[in-house]
This record gives C-alpha cells, structure tokens and sequence, in this order.
C-alpha cells in the first residue's frame, strides 16, 4: 500500500511492484493531512485486516541559507518529514498493538550524523525522526511492536540525480566511504526487509547507518 501525495508517480510504482509479481495498490494522499491519513489508514485495514508493516519514508530538503530561512519554509520541512511519521504512525499503531505485532521503520539520514550548511530544517526534522524511534521503540516494545530507524548516504535516486546532475557530489562523499560505488535504492530496501523480518524481532530503538562506511557510529 503505497501513501503519496503524487498519485501518478505512486500509480507507477504500484506498476513497477506489479510487474514483479507482486501486489500493490497506490493511495493518492497527503501524509500531513490528518483526516486524510486516518482515511487511508482505514481502507487498508478495510481491505486487508491488518498492518504488519510500516515504513515512514516522506522527505523534502530545500538547501537554504540560515538567514534567508523564513519560517513558513522551516515549518513546510519539518511538518514533511517529522509530522508524517507521527500522523501515519499514530493512525496504524493502535492496529498493531491490538495485535500484538508489528515493525516501524523511519527513514532518516547520514547527513544527521554529519552537519551540512543550508540543511538546518531538514537535519533538525530527520533527527527528530531518530528521537521518535528511539522513544516510540521503548513505549512499543511490550506490545511486540519493533521500531527502529534507518539513515541512508548519498543513494543514487531521481532525486539526488536531480540536485547533482554532473556527479561531482557523488565524487566527493563517494570519495570518503569504505565501500566505493554509488548507494542504490536496494541498499536501503534491504536493510529495511532485514529490520521488519522475523530474523531482527530483537532490534529495536536502533539507527542503522547505510552509507558505504562514509561515517561509522
């Protein structure tokens, strides 16, 4: 079940899912939309009466200079990145807690452990997320519920591919990692199959950094 404000772009990815084999259906809604949320969240328990899963994946982040940031752009990225996570989770946590089962994972970002200029909202929303595990992990850990969170690098997406189109970004972390290639969208969705499997149903409040070794915790 996929939530996008981009309803076209989430048909395609139900699509691309399809074409695997797999199942998928897209559900064109906003994630800071609370009404909308509870909606969405209801029609999935409608249709498949549960959630065992849940992956908080919403991000925006403008690169903007301290002191041209307004804060109407600073509230824009934090209701993005750090109000879904509580919304979309606050609307499926009763479901998995009456079940007695369930995994959470909140994508954050490497750049958190770092500290890049013109990122202050985006940082202080994706370590807010890291806060939210790590205290949601404690709360839901007696209802079988694991939740753990994930900081990706660089990972070759259309979206960086969009902000460094000549490479030279890539270069420049890539030149720092262990591992020397480019991070894939895999890379990610591994880690989070690893975390929301029975194999890692003693993992929880945890960060797991994916980045090619760039920074190690």
């Amino acid at each position: 079940m996929l939530f996008d404000l981009d309803g076209p772009a989430a048909g395609s990815a139900a699509s691309a899912i399809a074409a695997q084999g797999l199942a998928a259906v897209p559900f064109p809604v906003d994630v800071i939309d609370e009404p909308g949320v509870t909606a969405a969240v209801r029609a999935v328990i409608d249709a498949e009466g549960r959630i065992d899963i849940l992956v908080n994946n919403a991000g925006i982040y403008p690169h903007t200079p301290f002191e041209e940031l307004t804060f109407a752009e600073w509230r824009r990225v934090l209701s993005t990145n750090l109000d879904s996570v509580f919304l979309v989770t606050r609307a499926v946590y009763p479901h998995m807690r009456e079940r007695g089962y369930g995994r959470i994972v909140n994508i954050s970002t490497a750049a958190f452990h770092i500290g890049y200029p013109e990122l202050t909202p985006y940082l202080a929303s994706k370590g807010g997320v890291i806060g939210f595990t790590r205290s949601l992990a404690a709360e839901a850990g007696p209802h079988g519920i694991t939740v753990n969170a994930i900081t990706p690098g660089m990972i070759e997406t259309e979206g960086t591919q969009e902000e460094d189109p000549s490479g030279e970004l890539f270069e420049e972390i890539g030149a720092g990692q262990a591992v020397k290639r480019r991070g894939l969208p895999e890379d990610i969705a591994e880690t989070i199959a690893y975390l929301v499997s029975p194999a890692a149903g003693f993992i929880t409040g945890q960060t797991i950094n994916v980045d090619g070794g760039h920074r190690m915790h």
